[in-house]
């Protein structure tokens, strides 16, 4: 029984590290720009951002996917939002939060 035990909370520490070295690599940036559309079904929002210098990416207007329901909540067309997301490639951005700001 201890053996067991020995084993399941050596492979949880292993996971728990795994995870953590994952989400180490995962470069986070942020956004300012206007909302354009809001695709609260499909869980998609347009901005016409500023540009993303880390990334290389000008000025322009881009539809993110977002991180959950509840991400959209309170945005809506015309606001001007400051936005948090992650990028695999530049098709592939993923907002976690985005906050209204006043202009």
């Amino acid at each position: 029984m201890n053996k067991s035990f020995s084993r399941f909370a050596a492979v949880t520490l292993f996971s728990l590290f795994a995870a953590t070295a994952a989400q180490a690599d995962v470069n986070t940036y942020r956004v300012h720009g206007t909302v354009q559309q809001v695709d609260a079904a499909n869980g998609k929002v347009t901005l016409a951002q500023d540009a993303v210098t880390e990334l290389g990416w000008p000025v322009r207007t881009m539809t993110y996917k977002v991180d959950g329901n509840n991400v959209l909540s309170g945005i809506a067309a015309g606001q001007s939002v400051d936005a948090t997301f992650t990028a695999d490639s530049p098709y592939q951005a993923l907002i976690h939060f985005i906050t209204p700001v006043s202009h």
